[in-house]
């Protein structure tokens, strides 16, 4: 347990405490009762968000953030009307029937309830597009290792062009889209054609697939920027 997650439960611990002896020291009604019950259920909730965004990783932790944001302004409301109304039931200037307490409270948990799902769609979205993007980028990163390596492994008549060839890899955008997947698979099987060419010393064969490469790369490129 981090002392983060300790404080968390401490902070908890207090509150319900305090909410506890400010429950038994004052005249309890229904209404008081009703606004016990909420409070100790804010807390709950506060409490689970709070620990659940201390166990989230560093790439989920905005996403998870949105969740305690949209959190707090609802539980703030929501004490803010329980210490309101139980103040004015107590002094006797006006007390509310304990069904409408309980009936805007209802609508608070079930604005909040609503807004997480939406934040919760829109987090697993942003997920989504994120895992999109890393395999994208390493697939990416994958082919300019394999240029890359074939760069040193290549006869020096060959790596002027091979040169090209990485330069073309690293230059180019890294994120895909399915209308030119076909592009992007010429461009790995050209790649290991490549490779072929090179070991069997066929410099002439070799620098034309180089060519086709970064042809491909710019057709790619050219598709890509038609589709924005």
């Amino acid at each position: 347990m981090t002392n983060y997650q300790k404080r968390i439960i401490a902070a908890c611990v207090v509150g319900i405490v305090l909410a506890t002896a400010f429950f038994f020291l004052v005249k309890t009604d229904i209404l008081v009762i009703c606004a016990y019950a909420v409070a100790l259920l804010d807390m709950v909730l506060a409490t689970a968000s709070l620990w659940q965004l201390s166990k989230t990783s560093k790439s989920g932790y905005v996403t998870d953030m949105a969740f305690v944001l949209a959190l707090k302004c609802s539980l703030a409301l929501s004490l803010i009307l329980a210490v309101v109304f139980v103040c004015l039931d107590i002094s006797g200037l006006w007390v509310m029937p304990w069904i409408w307490y309980l009936a805007i409270q209802m609508v608070i948990l079930a604005f909040t309830a609503w807004r997480m799902l939406a934040i919760g769609a829109g987090a697993e979205a942003i997920k989504n597009v994120g895992k999109e993007v890393a395999a994208n980028v390493t697939s990416w990163k994958m082919l300019q290792a394999d240029a890359d390596a074939l760069k040193r492994e290549a006869p020096e008549a060959l790596v002027k062009d091979i040169s090209a060839v990485c330069d073309a890899i690293r230059y180019a955008d890294p994120m895909s889209k399915p209308e030119v997947a076909s592009i992007d698979d010429t461009i790995k099987k050209i790649i290991g054609d490549l490779k072929g060419m090179v070991h069997e010393e066929k410099a002439d064969e070799a620098k034309v697939l180089c060519i086709n490469i970064q042809n491909s790369i710019r057709d790619r490129a050219e598709r890509l920027k038609s589709l924005k």
